[in-house]
């Protein structure tokens, strides 16, 4: 068995798809299998997957029902103890990541490395919740970054795989159910990837929508009697947000309670 499955997943992205597949096939760890799942692109993605067939375990390029679909497939058919999602367009953070993460073993099922988000015009690091446990709360108010994230294989057999029927969030739902299962992870203080802020999860356009996933499967995921916790932690965090000058002043303090009350039935966020 390999130590680790990377699996790339990728529709009419050749130039993104090229800088992956190079990032890949340049680590200077071999104890890996890759795998890419292409959506059946009509731009010159398949000849550079072909380019690099000798470097590639496992290809097909078919059409999918989306991202969370073509991930499936490529979990259907890794083999390694850890899988990695590294998609195109994304690359690792340097040529001896795989290297400086498997130098040593785990009991841990989910290893968290630090994202390099890149924007253009520049780059911001993401710690991936940092060097502590992974509590329920995080996942209330947060996730852990896919993309830096190894995930030990057997988590999908006990898990399940991810949930098609959501676009956006369903890596989130997935991480959501191990936490929620007690499962514990480890923190690689190591840039792992360099990922590229365009996703769909990353798209403002799709910010309600991902709003209304995420409350789709907290209702689906937590006990009845949980959710008024979860609305009350949930409004913490964004009180937390809230300017120290309106705080400061009760009658504004007041008003704004009041205008989040009034408004939150709506879905119209203050915050």
């Amino acid at each position: 068995m390999k130590k680790v499955s990377i699996i790339t997943i990728s529709y009419n992205n050749a130039k993104g798809l090229l800088r992956t597949i190079e990032s890949v096939v340049g680590q200077t760890y071999t104890d890996y299998e890759y795998i890419v799942i292409d959506g059946g692109s009509t731009d010159e993605s398949r000849e550079i997957i072909n380019s690099f067939s000798d470097k590639i375990t496992y290809w097909v390029s078919e059409p999918d029902n989306g991202v969370y679909n073509a991930m499936n497939k490529g979990i259907a058919v890794a083999k390694g103890e850890y899988l990695h999602f590294l998609n195109s367009g994304d690359s690792y953070a340097s040529e001896d990541v795989l290297q400086k993460t498997f130098s040593r073993e785990y009991i841990e099922p989910l290893l968290r490395g630090i994202q390099i988000c890149d924007y253009g015009t520049h780059q911001i690091k993401w710690e991936n919740l940092g060097n502590r446990q992974v509590t329920l709360y995080d996942m209330f108010v947060n996730t852990m970054l896919h993309q830096a994230t190894f995930i030990r294989r057997d988590m999908f057999e006990k898990y399940g795989l991810y949930d098609e029927t959501l676009k956006i969030v369903s890596d989130w739902k997935f991480f959501f159910l191990t936490i929620l299962g007690g499962e514990h992870t480890a923190f690689l203080d190591l840039d792992v990837v360099i990922f590229e802020m365009e996703g769909i999860s990353t798209n403002k356009t799709h910010g309600e929508y991902h709003l209304e996933e995420r409350r789709q499967v907290i209702k689906e995921l937590m006990p009845h009697n949980l959710l008024t916790d979860y609305e009350r932690l949930r409004m913490l965090e964004q009180e937390a947000y809230i300017p120290k000058f309106i705080k400061s002043n009760r009658l504004i303090y007041c008003s704004f309670r009041v205008l989040y009350k009034l408004f939150k039935p709506i879905k119209i966020h203050l915050l």
